[in-house]
């Protein structure tokens, strides 16, 4: 019984304990690790992560693997907040997001109601994207042209009180509300049971493939405020600017403790998983490591975990089993 307490206790806060143990190892690295300014450029350099990471939880969340059409997702997102710019922002905003939960209503509906494996279909979902996007508008950017091009950059360069970026206030607000969501509202915790066990879940009365659509629109609609912040950054609109997004998103998801069958983990728990991914590229950046290096240090971590997550949920199972 110890040991199984001990298993779920790293099991809930180990994401924090390592976000601990490297936020020790920058400080012996650099004195300047714990400065407001570096903390807020790591806050910054993974906002946008995190963004599309809390979306990305709920689909995780409620037992659906990995939402994979997120990077075309992204890069729609981007072309629609370009082209109805001249509508004015509001307008704007309001399309770009509609055409994330789109998105994510297609895929809900097609995977909640045909039972189809959501990594296969998600993944062929961002192919066709992809490429409609490449036929319609070809592989050059599309850069921004009316009259709102100020108030659109301000979306990526604003900063409040002149110090905390605008994307950084959205990540934590979302994580915020979306804990809240899932931890105390109904919904919740239908997504939980339905995470736990789908066949359980449709006994009790829930309708799985409202919840499970649900939780595909909250990741698109998360992916497309993502494009919307990265074509205010650029200025402009591509096809490839969601392309790796989706690894970081599931690398910061099951570093926070969720099983990618569903059921277990929390949105606090995501944040964490960020954290640890910004502190981690921060300090391979001081250590002076390119950006191939760190590509290969993040993959190795993901293996780590999944094989770590794998291993205590066995270990759970079999000691209270």
């Amino acid at each position: 019984m110890k040991k199984a307490n001990i298993l779920e206790f790293v099991s809930r806060f180990g994401t924090y304990m390592i976000v601990i143990i490297l936020v020790g190892l920058g400080c012996v690295i650099s004195d300047k690790f714990l400065s407001t300014t570096n903390l807020i450029n790591i806050l910054d350099a993974v906002s946008y992560l995190g963004i599309l990471a809390s979306g990305m939880a709920l689909v995780t969340y409620c037992g659906q693997s990995v939402d994979l059409s997120t990077p075309s997702t992204i890069a729609v997102a981007s072309f629609v907040s370009i082209l109805t710019l001249r509508f004015g922002m509001i307008p704007m905003i309001l399309c770009t997001l509609l055409s994330g939960a789109l998105i994510g209503l297609f895929n809900g509906l097609i995977v909640g109601k045909f039972r189809i494996n959501t990594v296969v279909w998600t993944l062929a979902v961002s192919f066709v994207f992809a490429g409609l996007i490449r036929v319609i508008f070809g592989s050059a950017n599309i850069y921004v042209t009316t009259g709102n091009t100020r108030a659109f950059e301000q979306i990526s360069r604003y900063r409040i009180s002149g110090r905390i970026p605008l994307g950084v206030v959205v990540m934590v607000a979302l994580m915020i509300g979306l804990h809240i969501f899932v931890s105390r509202s109904r919904i919740g915790r239908q997504l939980k049971l339905v995470g736990c066990s789908e066949l359980v879940a449709r006994y009790s009365g829930i309708n799985v493939l409202r919840i499970i659509t649900l939780s595909f629109v909250g990741s698109g609609m998360a992916a497309a405020i993502t494009g919307l912040f990265i074509a205010s950054l650029s200025k402009s609109a591509c096809y490839n600017y969601g392309t790796g997004y989706e690894f970081r998103a599931i690398t910061a998801v099951v570093l926070s403790g969720m099983v990618l069958d569903g059921g277990r983990g929390s949105i606090a728990g995501v944040l964490g998983g960020v954290l640890a991914i910004g502190l981690l590229n921060n300090i391979m950046t001081l250590l002076g490591l390119n950006s191939f290096l760190q590509d290969v240090v993040t993959g190795i971590v993901f293996i780590v975990i999944v094989w770590f997550t794998n291993y205590t949920k066995t270990k759970l199972e079999a000691l209270n089993g």
